[in-house]
């Protein structure tokens, strides 16, 4: 799933990139997210698509969009 595409669920209201960045701040300001999500992939913070694996942590630690 790309990045945008999750973004764009828990933010349906919000413009594409504004709805971005919200997201990042959400998981930025989880670290025990960002922790879990380095340690599937030490990239994560600069790929657009994400992993089934980085998606269902997203939801587990933010919950449902």
């Amino acid at each position: 799933m790309k990045r945008r595409e999750l973004a764009m669920m828990y933010f349906p209201m919000k413009r594409e990139a504004e709805a971005r960045r919200i997201l990042s701040r959400w998981i930025y300001r989880c670290p025990e997210l960002v922790e879990e999500l380095k340690k599937i992939s030490s990239t994560f913070y600069k790929r657009r698509e994400l992993s089934n694996k980085e998606v269902k942590l997203i939801i587990q630690y933010l919950g449902d969009p």
